[in-house]
């Protein structure tokens, strides 16, 4: 029937998004027969925990269709624990940004680079365009335009 062709891309992401889950639970607690250092797991698991729920937040109105949830609890309990998170990530949020983010060069932004020197970055690469110190073609049309 027609239903099916329509809810195998939900059935299909839902799948996807558990085995993300799955497999960062099961690589957290051991991967190629080393276990994950004791201080780096509870960042760990929140950030896992974050994706799951997102994930869910993301799914609910499926889940509200199928029957699954109903009433307003459940999305309140689930945004609550996402705010939950994110104030205890906000302190590890940097070091998260740094694993995550793209060398400098990779990056290739006056703005975005790591040393923090956005003007110092950002005249820079101004500078170094060709043509930079001269006038633009038109420069005689608003200097002689009248002003009424």
């Amino acid at each position: 029937n027609d239903s099916q062709a329509y809810f195998c891309r939900s059935l299909s992401l839902a799948y996807i998004e558990h085995e993300v889950l799955r497999r960062f639970i099961s690589v957290l607690e051991e991967k190629d027969g080393e276990a994950t250092p004791s201080d780096l797991k509870p960042v760990l698991r929140r950030l896992c925990t974050l994706y799951g729920l997102w994930s869910l937040e993301k799914h609910l109105t499926t889940l509200y269709q199928g029957g699954y949830v109903t009433g307003s609890e459940a999305p309140r309990i689930v945004r609550a624990a996402i705010l939950q998170l994110c104030g205890e990530l906000k302190d590890e949020a940097v070091t998260l940004v740094d694993v995550l983010a793209p060398t400098d060069f990779i990056l290739n932004s006056p703005i975005g680079a790591s040393d923090g020197e956005i003007y110092k970055n950002l005249y820079g690469a101004m500078m170094q365009g060709e043509k930079v110190m001269e006038r633009p073609s038109y420069w005689q049309e608003f200097t002689s335009a009248p002003v009424k």
